[in-house]
């Protein structure tokens, strides 16, 4: 009996020891942008227990003895947060934890162009983020588009293409916009004829961050990524249901209305984007001629997310934008008995996404993704009409195998694009194109040691009519210790000929001659970049410098033909040697406290060899560039903003005439009144910068008017209000 009695003890001991060990689940998300953080460590070091969190930001410990528990919460690029949980948890919700950006906050973030899901730090390619921050910011100045986002981005040159349209393009590396790849959350949506519009059309109240990638990266994406890629990231649901909304007003006639939504409820999840955008014609210079056109804008961007299990998730996602855009003479634009010259613009885009990915065990993960989008845009210049729809669609399936070492995606795709005019044009000569893309790519980063990470990436394309491109890359990673690290590496791109540019954006497309499919080849690129990462601490002082070089060489460059040109036709051909861009870049960032610095500096050397009867150095390039950003914020009571940006000379493609370099400056203030409630006081350019005030920019009759070429705004100092309420 005595022994009995042991062992039914022993019995209940051990039963109630199984009772009292219970899960502990956490769901892990950034303060301030409530987005989930993956590779988050949680912990608890006195049971010898710890975890990561997965994709979701969860992370669960099985077996916790019951009881209060220390738990530490840390990540790179975060404050490291210690709490008491009680075990067990009170039902089946995991606990909430919300950890703080720390003063380097570009450590820790997870980037998505590089298809790997890994954090900035361990990419051996060089890429920029644009955090929630930098993005609150420029939402709250310019709420109708990315414009400005992107204007004082570092090696980042804004380039003004319409004096009526109030069209803008980039060049990053110095080359023109059209080597540049615009992609929304890995889906390239914004090439080819769509790309006019493009950048002045996306709001950014729902973006989570904007990753740039400079050079060569066609190995990643196919064509059109010759100079690098630009990639905005959407903001995913919350497990909590939050409604921003932002009112916004200029001194010039600007009014927005912007509102974003986003929420889960069990295996559903909604993002709802709705804005609403208006700009009054405004002529600033007096000369009869607008420098702000007028706008009505409205955009709807609906994202329904379903979480099939928890290694599964579905969204599917519609994009809506229409727009009318109207400039020039401002008495026939207000009065149409009136003669004058007038623009007018009208663009439909309609797109949709679909996204699968599924976890299929050991980290591997399949994602199956497809977009169609439609583009249609009718442009009345004078007595010019030009009109149009791009139709294109994008098919992808990739799967993402970690394997010891290495971090490897395999993958293909297929695009399609086809432009066609309307068939009033069309009689007259139809610049109409269709293209079929097929392509296979792999890519694999492997950390051959602690501090060494190479990744080698290759992607073949049979693209018709312009035949086979092979693209290999190369690049790597070297951590020389805590607080430096190298990168260099290298790449290949192509990109198939389009009549649709930044210079053809200029003339509205009037006179462009169609393509000679037969008699063009592709442009092709080859690219080099290397730089340098310092990190450090100094006290209370938080430093990172970086210092980057690059090189692109352009072949089969297209360029108008020059015979043509002088007779006012512009007829396309390859040039018969090559475009080179070189240079180098400085940034450096410090922040101790609430006070953050950011300086960047940049040179660019762009220069053909095909023409020797004009400058070597290309077109609206200014070789120096500086850009000066500081601010100080008390957290959740007030921001203070100072922003300028330095613009050198640059040759305007008109003999030797160059523009004069001039300065931007702009003042933000951020006043929060409460937990959900803020107002912001903005002033842009209040130096009054205006081109008209070196220089009038429309020569001729108002009937027959003739633009110089554009390298600085037109609508001078801007100031606006807005209120921002988040609920």
């Amino acid at each position: 009996m005595k022994f009995l009695f042991v062992f039914l003890a022993l019995l209940l001991s051990s039963a109630g020891l199984a009772v009292a060990q219970s899960p502990l689940r956490v769901l892990v998300r950034d303060e301030r942008t409530k987005t989930a953080l993956p590779g988050v460590t949680v912990a608890i070091p006195s049971l010898g227990l710890g975890a990561a969190t997965d994709a979701d930001g969860r992370a669960t410990l099985p077996d916790v003895p019951a009881g209060p528990q220390q738990v530490q919460v840390g990540s790179i690029g975060y404050e490291t947060r210690i709490l008491t949980f009680t075990l067990p948890q009170a039902g089946d919700a995991p606990a909430l934890v919300e950890l703080e950006p720390s003063s380097l906050e570009l450590q820790g973030v997870v980037v998505e162009a590089t298809r790997t899901g890994s954090r900035i730090e361990d990419v051996p390619v060089r890429i920029e983020v644009l955090g929630p921050e930098e993005l609150a910011e420029k939402s709250s100045m310019r709420p109708a588009n990315i414009a400005m986002l992107l204007t004082e981005a570092s090696g980042i040159q804004p380039q003004f293409t319409s004096a009526n349209s109030g069209s803008v393009a980039f060049r990053i590396q110095g080359l023109d916009g059209r080597y540049t790849q615009l992609l929304r959350d890995g889906f390239p949506l914004y090439g080819g004829f769509s790309q006019g519009l493009s950048l002045v059309q996306i709001a950014p109240l729902d973006l989570r961050q904007v990753e740039i990638i400079k050079g060569a990266s066609s190995a990643l994406y196919g064509g059109d990524a010759i100079a690098g890629l630009v990639n905005l990231v959407s903001k995913a649901p919350t497990e909590t249901p939050e409604l921003n909304v932002l009112l916004n007003q200029t001194q010039k006639g600007g009014r927005d209305l912007t509102a974003f939504y986003t929420g889960r409820t069990g295996q559903l999840g909604l993002t709802l984007l709705a804005t609403q955008n208006t700009q009054q014609a405004r002529d600033v210079s007096g000369d009869d001629f607008t420098d702000l056109p007028q706008v009505q804008a409205t955009t709807v961007n609906p994202r329904l997310f379903y979480y099939i299990s928890d290694s599964t998730t579905l969204y599917a996602g519609l994009n809506a934008t229409v727009e009318t855009r109207a400039g020039g003479y401002r008495p026939a634009l207000d009065n149409p008995a009136t003669a004058g010259y007038t623009e007018r613009n009208r663009s439909d885009r309609y797109s949709t996404q679909l996204r699968l990915d599924t976890h299929l065990g050991q980290k591997r993960v399949l994602t199956v993704k497809n977009s169609v989008s439609s583009f249609t845009r009718r442009i009345e210049a004078g007595s010019s009409y030009f009109a149009g729809r791009q139709l294109s669609t994008y098919s992808e399936a990739s799967l993402l195998v970690p394997l010891g070492t290495h971090r490897a995606v395999l993958g293909g795709n297929v695009l399609t694009d086809d432009f066609r005019e309307t068939a009033a044009v069309a009689a007259a000569g139809a610049r109409d194109y269709q293209y079929q893309t097929y392509g296979l790519f792999a890519q694999d980063d492997w950390r051959v040691l602690e501090n060494l990470t190479l990744q080698a990436g290759l992607r073949t394309d049979y693209q018709r009519p312009y035949g086979l491109f092979v693209l290999p890359r190369f690049s790597a990673l070297y951590k020389a210790g805590e607080h430096v690290s190298l990168r260099a590496g290298g790449g290949f791109g192509y990109k198939a000929p389009t009549i649709f540019s930044s210079a053809t954006e200029q003339q509205a497309y009037v006179n462009v001659q169609p393509l000679d499919v037969q008699g063009l080849r592709a442009e092709t690129s080859r690219g080099l970049n290397a730089d340098v990462t310092l990190r450090g601490r100094l006290d209370e002082l938080n430093i990172s410098l970086n210092q980057a070089v690059f090189y692109t060489r352009l072949d089969h460059t297209l360029i108008p033909d020059a015979a043509q040109l002088a007779t006012g036709i512009t007829e396309f051909r390859n040039a018969a040697s090559p475009v080179t861009a070189r240079g180098l870049e400085t940034n450096l960032r410090l922040g101790v406290e609430g006070l953050q610095f950011f300086t960047a500096y940049t040179f660019t050397d762009t220069k053909q060899t095909y023409d020797q009867s004009q400058p070597a150095q290309l077109p609206f390039v200014s070789r120096h560039r500086l850009v000066l950003t500081t601010v100080y914020e008390q957290e959740k009571s007030f921001r203070l903003g100072l922003e300028g940006t330095y613009n050198g000379p640059q040759y305007l493609g008109e003999g030797t005439r160059q523009g004069r370099g001039f300065w931007l400056l702009g003042v933000l203030g951020e006043k929060i009144f409460a937990p959900h409630f803020s107002v912001v006081l903005n002033v842009e350019n209040f130096l009054d910068v205006r081109q008209t005030r070196f220089e009038p920019v429309v020569l001729g009759t108002p009937a027959a008017p003739t633009f110089r070429p554009l390298y600085a705004p037109l609508d001078g100092i801007v100031g606006n209000m807005a209120l921002k309420i988040t609920l």
